[in-house]
């Protein structure tokens, strides 16, 4: 085997079961190597920057990240190409990823030999890829979301809007990551700031 070659690839993906299977099922392939591996956005950066794979699989919600947003740009500000490897379906969530300048989206549903193929599709060249899953209905805020935002724009944390609507800090965090990518912003500080300017701090249903 020519490692000359190969396809060098990171991968960057919390679950620990998922990042083995994904290693694994990559380095049995003659033409791939996987050169990084990763349970955190900061330590996948790290990794991505020092070893300057082809390609980097990166998961969207991980531990040290800012949000997906921010996430995306840091890796895609790097020399390799970037494939996105996400449960997240939503047309809003996967177009506002994919308009960053990702090569390619896929879903944690995808079979391995998908993701293999997609990667040697992109490290040849290839245009994007995309699971043909992903939803294509138009969206727009939802109630649940608008709820968040008024919550937000009191000052709120995550922990204590999820307490309000009966929710995990957790559920509560992913909803405000999409509002994220839903209206273009980068951080909570100015997701919370555009709920203010937009009036969501003066809604009150008490």
């Amino acid at each position: 085997m020519d490692s000359q070659s190969n396809i060098r690839v990171a991968i960057v993906e919390d679950h620990e079961a998922t990042l083995a299977g994904l290693a694994s099922a990559l380095n049995a392939e003659s033409d791939i190597e996987v050169v990084a591996q990763a349970t955190d956005a900061i330590t996948g950066l790290e990794l991505a920057k020092e070893k300057a794979p082809d390609i980097v699989l990166l998961d969207l919600h991980l531990p040290g990240s800012e949000g997906p947003r921010s996430t995306v740009k840091k890796f895609c500000e790097l020399p390799g190409k970037v494939i996105v490897f996400s449960a997240e379906n939503r047309r809003a969530f996967v177009q506002a990823i994919l308009d960053l300048g990702v090569a390619g989206y896929l879903l944690k549903s995808e079979s391995i030999s998908n993701v293999i193929e997609a990667i040697k599709t992109v490290s040849n060249g290839g245009k994007v890829v995309k699971s043909q899953s992903i939803a294509m209905g138009k969206e727009k805020l939802t109630k649940a979301e608008q709820d968040v935002l008024t919550l937000l724009s009191r000052g709120m944390k995550y922990h204590e809007i999820g307490e309000e609507r009966s929710a995990s800090p957790a559920t509560v965090r992913k909803q405000c990551e999409l509002l994220l990518l839903k209206l273009g912003l980068d951080n909570r500080e100015q997701l919370i700031a555009w709920a203010v300017e937009n009036g969501y701090g003066k809604l009150d249903t008490e």
